[in-house]
């Protein structure tokens, strides 16, 4: 990528459905170069458009962390086949304490149950399992943005935006019909779909899908996510933290960590570790003043645990090819 993929990217992950005029505005190109790179950048594969119903905005389901320690050359096979689960929308393989960590929703307590006590310990080749579940998000991947783009540019993109890009979001829950969640499935496969295209997907027309679209931006129930592997734009080293904090530090050390340009999502857990979440940062040196700066920094820390990414089998619901591990 060259410099102006890269801050086509970052225009593209400040405001997921900015138009081309804009992002030529701010990327300083013609809006014929930024339609021409934008089709490249999201036919490659670089970048990818969502949109997302937030499950807690809609009470459809909640998240849940899993990390896996597994039996010595199980691990791939394990990762493998969570994977394919259809709630678990991201696998990564690890080195550390634990081989792999995933992000499961779950739409119930007894989903929960199943998922915890039956369907994690099943995996073969998996020895034991430790669960964090969500219970506060300060950061997610709608607010993730490095350093590709000046900070004015930035805050213009996403005032443009409708749909909330920070967490967390107010407390209260949207309703949905069907209407809405065809919208928002056919924006799940392709986030920057025109009014009219996707008026003729929803069997409905353009004002229609487009009013629905918006109200759902503006309540946070349907929110726009730009999908990059870190990997695709000079972050090659990519880490879960699972940290534990005094309770009484523990909103304070999630806003900090929050405001780190490197992490893509931080939450408060329950479970053996309070604080959870990945980051993404150009080298070891940098993953080094990141733990000794960052983390050791953060009020009340009692206990950090960093492990890198050897491999991400699924993020935001995709797989990647296999061929890609080593």
């Amino acid at each position: 990528m060259d410099d102006l993929d890269l801050r086509i990217t970052g225009a593209l992950l400040a405001n997921p459905r900015a138009t081309n005029a804009q992002i030529s505005e701010a990327v300083f190109t013609s809006e014929a170069t930024a339609s021409r790179r934008v089709a490249r950048l999201v036919r490659d594969g670089t970048a990818r458009v969502i949109g997302v119903l937030d499950g807690e905005a809609t009470g459809r389901s909640r998240s849940l962390f899993v990390r896996l320690r597994c039996r010595p050359g199980e691990a791939h096979r394990s990762a493998q086949r969570l994977a394919t689960w259809p709630e678990c929308g991201s696998v990564k393989l690890l080195t550390g304490s634990v081989d792999c960590i995933a992000e499961i929703s779950y739409t119930s307590n007894d989903h929960l149950l199943a998922i915890t006590l039956e369907q994690l310990p099943a995996l073969d080749g998996v020895l034991a399992v430790w669960s964090n579940q969500v219970i506060r998000r300060f950061a997610t991947p709608h607010s993730w943005l490095p350093d590709l783009l000046p900070p004015d540019v930035v805050e213009q993109l996403r005032a443009q935006r409708l749909d909330p890009w920070s967490d967390p979001l107010p407390d209260s829950r949207v309703k949905t019909d069907a209407l809405d969640e065809r919208i928002a499935a056919a924006l799940a496969s392709d986030g920057r779909l025109g009014w009219q295209r996707l008026g003729e997907l929803c069997d409905a027309s353009p004002v229609t899908v487009r009013r629905r679209a918006e109200a759902m931006m503006s309540s946070g129930a349907l929110r726009m996510r730009t999908v990059v592997e870190p990997e695709r734009i000079g972050l090659t080293v990519n880490a879960f933290v699972a940290l534990s904090v005094n309770p009484t530090q523990l909103s304070r050390a999630g806003e900090l960590l929050a405001q780190h340009p490197s992490m893509l999502m931080i939450s408060a857990t329950t479970g053996d570790r309070n604080l959870c979440g990945e980051v993404a940062l150009t080298s070891d040196a940098a993953l080094y003043g990141f733990i000794s700066e960052t983390i050791g920094g953060l009020p009340g820390l009692q206990h950090a645990d960093v492990a890198v990414a050897l491999h991400s089998l699924k993020r935001a619901g995709r797989t990647r090819e296999l061929a890609a591990v080593g």
